[in-house]
């Protein structure tokens, strides 16, 4: 799974048809939206409208997430899925999307798929409160609030063996909403090397022999966050002292 972060970067400026039916719609949006951030997989729930007037009837739904009623008072929280009633347009079906966190009591901004009917591309929309019915609010709120971290101290992190090596390192970092790029050319600059200069194997060996990447698990660390491959350097480390 991923974080909301994630997903927006992901999604936003691109349409989606996660069911395959009736082409790009909102509810397809919310669907991945359960999909790959709470690992919900949802299934034919009806309309917009639906997610929030049948909410009690869906309990992967009330597992998940509280249902919570507008009020002149309410402001959607990040992460919220905003649900509008049936009675938006003559079709009768609603609307749903992902709420940003910013507005007040009398608009909120909202990630959309499908706003104008037109099956418009994900897309940041600024609305009024006519016609909504309220939200549902993520019970687990580190998948959308979870705290982050700056590039540096995750890079700090990886150096330490805290992200694994690797493809596994990779996919943890972006699924926690990092930009592993970005990431990796930060634990190379804490190490002294460069991504576009990368050494042999054979130099680094010459260099562990040194003393220059440590010892034991630390010098495993340090060899693996750089993207070498601890077991080939040390074959070539005791071939050179043999």
């Amino acid at each position: 799974m991923i974080t909301y972060d994630k997903f927006i970067k992901n999604h936003n400026g691109k349409a989606v048809d996660y069911d395959g039916t009736a082409g790009v719609q909102c509810v397809d949006l919310i669907k991945c939206y359960l999909n790959e951030v709470f690992g919900i997989k949802p299934g034919a729930w009806g309309d917009a409208h639906d997610y929030y007037d049948n909410f009690s009837a869906r309990p992967q739904l009330v597992e998940n997430f509280t249902r919570i009623a507008n009020t002149p008072d309410f402001v959607p929280q990040k992460g919220d899925i905003c649900v509008w009633k049936s009675s938006l347009s003559s079709g009768g079906w609603g609307h749903v999307s992902i709420a940003t966190g910013e507005g007040d009591t009398t608009y909120f901004y909202s990630h959309d798929q499908n706003w104008t009917g037109n099956h418009d591309k994900c897309t940041k929309v600024k609305h009024n409160y006519s016609h909504f019915a309220g939200v549902l609010r993520p019970k687990d709120q580190s998948r959308i609030t979870a705290a982050t971290k700056s590039v540096s101290e995750i890079a700090s992190e990886v150096i330490q063996g805290k992200w694994g090596n690797g493809n596994d390192r990779k996919e943890k970092l972006e699924a926690a909403g990092y930009d592993y790029s970005a990431v990796q050319a930060a634990v190379n600059k804490l190490l002294g090397s460069s991504s576009s200069g990368k050494k042999s194997n054979d130099a680094i060996a010459t260099e562990v022999i040194q003393g220059k990447w440590g010892n034991g698990s630390e010098r495993k660390q340090k060899l693996e966050a750089a993207g070498y491959d601890y077991e080939e350097i040390q074959k070539i480390v005791n071939q050179k002292l043999k």
